[in-house]
């Protein structure tokens, strides 16, 4: 009986996932970090990757500015970091003051996406900001979101 909650674990991952995970990588973003067009703005964000299990592969950064784009929107910037850096970190630019949540995974297998098990859960590492941690799906934005004022920011994401 418990193979229930697991499916409804696999549907609530995989479609708010979508703004991330079906992002194409850039062929040339895997040597420099690759970003998309920046929103105008004076503040900047650092994301770091504390604790990496490994080193391979890219990171995957999306950065949403609304419960709205978290639920299955576009992304405000998106940003691909390869792993290999002993201390990997994503600078996303020209941002506007306000508040934001990252999502994250890390693409391990190159296939661009976030990789499932059969159970519809994830195979590859991932994490969000603030610590917020998935329970029968994502986060809240709410429960993932922090304040970006001018100048320079810094989160820091633990991958699960």
């Amino acid at each position: 009986m418990r193979l229930l909650p697991l499916l409804a674990c696999a549907a609530l991952l995989t479609a708010p996932a979508a703004g991330l995970c079906q992002t194409a990588v850039p062929d040339a973003g895997l040597a420099t970090s690759a970003t998309a067009a920046p929103v105008p703005g004076d503040a900047s964000l650092a994301v770091a990757f504390p604790d990496l299990k490994s080193h391979e592969g890219v990171l995957m950064v999306a950065l949403f500015d609304s419960q709205a784009a978290w639920a299955g929107g576009k992304p405000v910037q998106v940003t691909f970091v390869p792993a290999a850096a002993s201390e990997p970190v994503a600078k996303l630019q020209g941002l506007a003051a306000g508040t934001y949540a990252v999502r994250v995974f890390q693409d391990l297998d190159g296939d661009q996406r976030l990789s499932m098990n059969p159970f519809g859960l994830p195979v590859e590492p991932y994490g969000f900001s603030g610590g917020a941690k998935a329970n029968m799906g994502p986060p809240a934005f709410a429960a993932a979101a922090f304040t970006v004022t001018p100048g320079d920011n810094a989160q820091a994401i633990t991958l699960r």
